[in-house]
């Protein structure tokens, strides 16, 4: 969700420092969006008085890992938001004798449009039959990282093929559940996914034989009712 409303009345404040020749008139008062959310980019700008007089700014956010700027020595740029919490936008600007600084508030949400989905092949599973398990990115945002683990079951041996890709054997018979929680490349991680997959006996002579006595005592039938 796009928020352009305008950080107006959140808290800011300029300092304007002075040189001996006495203060300049050039101030900064920046503005910011008072909410955004992970992931998010939005406008912010300078509001400068008498531009003409500063030709230089410098946009930092604290804290610095907070987010990014498009381009952080422009008056008027763009802040993309990295990492939830209350964030102050700063905003440098000086002509080389004075300087003013100017601040706004933005706070940052966390709101996951990624989302995973885990599937395995086959289910059920032959003891001793590779199985496949599957981690797809299904959200707006791409889940970069996919990771997958076992939460329940006789454990096995998960070997990577590819993000978000691995195989298993089982080893006995009973239900197995693994997960995938996939994590996207500003950080959020999504809810995870789970599946469960059977794993089951190989068949036996034993079966093989009934199946074939079974057939044979159709065909002897057949052949009683036909004569």
């Amino acid at each position: 969700m796009t928020r352009t409303m305008a950080n107006r009345y959140a808290r800011w404040w300029t300092l304007v420092v002075c040189g001996l020749g006495g203060c300049t008139s050039v101030s900064v008062n920046p503005d910011c969006p008072s909410e955004m959310e992970v992931g998010q980019s939005g406008s912010v700008w300078a509001n400068e008085k008498k531009p003409g007089a500063v030709p230089t700014y410098k946009w930092e956010a604290i804290p610095s890992d907070a987010g990014t700027f498009t381009d952080p020595a422009a008056a008027d740029t763009s802040f993309k938001a990295l990492k939830e919490g209350d964030v102050v936008i700063r905003l440098t600007a000086t002509d080389g004798l004075y300087q003013s600084i100017g601040e706004c508030h933005v706070t940052i949400g966390t709101t996951v449009d990624a989302a995973v989905s885990l599937t395995v092949d086959p289910n059920p599973v032959v003891i001793g039959v590779t199985a496949i398990l599957f981690c797809t990115s299904t959200g707006e945002v791409e889940a970069v990282t996919r990771t997958l683990e076992q939460n329940l079951g006789a454990s096995v041996t998960l070997s990577p093929l590819s993000e978000g890709v691995a195989t298993f054997v089982a080893a006995e018979v009973g239900d197995l559940t693994f997960q995938c929680v996939g994590t996207t490349d500003a950080g959020q991680q999504t809810e995870p996914s789970e599946v469960t997959v059977s794993a089951v006996a190989p068949p036996t002579d034993n079966d093989n034989t009934n199946d074939n006595s079974a057939d044979d005592g159709d065909t002897s039938r057949d052949g009683r009712d036909r004569g």
